[in-house]
């Protein structure tokens, strides 16, 4: 008996298709140094404000969302900058932004295409790639624009160019989340009045697909110490080749001067994270075959699974330049063997903690 041919076409017809994604411009604009030329810093917020900015774009400020002492003492007792957030806060903050995700949605959770980007001058659109990984969205949907807005702007790439100030939140369509104009302030997203009505508040169920509670890939100074006192019970000349020792825990430290100026940790291999981006555009990643020859200029074999990385810099943003750069390369990433210390020498450097220290010779 041959098939009926309306009934075939019946169940082709009837058959659930996945909702199509969502393109998001998320500007990930953060300066750590003032501007060469007025030696003053710049505001990103206030930029992202007056524009030209990507359509329908979203500012995302690492600073904000984030466990600020403020909004969490008892995570973040000493007082350190941009710690990762909680997956509630961090669920929150993409419900407001009106930015569907998670990682492993069934058929009928929509997983929106997130493109991070920033403007000339900023450097670690990779911090804020490695925050929406981590708190688990989904990595083949996040991605970097290769290049600053002013240079998509040269390629005649479409911009908005009007002003923010002194307009009401949601008149642009799509770039905040149902019911929650309130926690915007011209087009900024209000993080601490976002926690303090919501977060605590178990009636609001968040709407981001997520399971992810604490970041993933992250590591704290226990960790850290351990890898550190291996190496120094070891001695020098136990290490295996450059850093590595015996324990199959090396710990790199993508500081720029500040790795020979403020001092490092024992055994840290030194690699800048202003080598893995391109001399011409800080915004645009060197080619493959560059990126691994710098690892393995360093005795750094990133293909090996069962080597364990830590990676650290001077406040847990330049190691994300290290994590993605892996990442490309094709390193199989586990929570156990690639990992970034949050607190990097921000606390492990400060005078009142008694860690193991090299400090620069005079």
């Amino acid at each position: 008996n041959k098939e009926n041919p309306k009934k075939k076409n019946k169940k082709k017809k009837n058959k659930k298709k996945p909702p199509p994604q969502k393109l998001v411009f998320v500007d990930g604009s953060w300066y750590h140094r003032p501007d060469p030329i007025t030696n003053l810093f710049r505001n990103p917020s206030l930029e992202f404000q007056t524009g030209p900015r990507l359509p329908n774009a979203r500012y995302l400020d690492m600073d904000a969302i984030a466990s600020s002492q403020e909004l969490f003492p008892e995570r973040n007792p000493k007082g350190l900058m941009h710690m990762m957030p909680t997956g509630r806060l961090f669920r929150l903050a993409m419900d407001a932004f009106g930015i569907s995700g998670g990682a492993g949605s069934g058929m009928d959770d929509h997983v929106d295409h997130v493109i991070i980007y920033a403007k000339r001058g900023a450097l670690f659109t990779p911090r804020i790639w490695f925050l929406f990984v981590s708190m688990g969205h989904d990595p083949d949907r996040v991605h970097l624009m290769q290049g600053s807005l002013e240079d998509w702007i040269e390629e005649g790439g479409e911009v908005e160019d009007f002003s923010l100030l002194g307009s009401e939140d949601g008149e642009r369509e799509g770039t905040v989340g149902y019911g929650f104009e309130r926690f915007f302030d011209q087009g900024i997203l209000n993080v601490t009045r976002l926690f303090h009505e919501y977060y605590h508040t178990e009636e609001v169920q968040t709407r981001y697909r997520s399971s992810v509670e604490e970041a993933l890939n992250i590591c704290g100074k226990q960790d850290v110490l351990n890898a550190v006192n291996a190496f120094l019970e070891q001695g020098e000349s136990k290490r295996n080749g450059d850093g590595l020792v015996d324990d199959n825990t090396i710990i790199i430290d993508t500081r720029g001067s500040g790795y020979k100026r403020k001092g490092h940790m024992p055994s840290a291999i030194h690699l800048p994270y202003s080598q893995l981006a391109s001399a011409d555009n800080p915004l645009v990643l060197r080619p493959k075959e560059e990126l691994r020859k710098l690892f393995i200029e360093r005795g750094i074999d990133v293909m090996n699974p069962k080597q364990k990385i830590i990676l650290s810099c001077g406040s847990g943003v330049s190691v994300c330049h290290g994590y993605l750069a892996m990442k490309i390369l094709g390193r199989e990433m586990t929570e156990e063997n690639t990992r970034i210390y949050d607190g990097s020498w921000m606390e492990w450097g400060r005078d009142d903690e008694d860690n193991p220290k090299i400090f620069p010779t005079i």
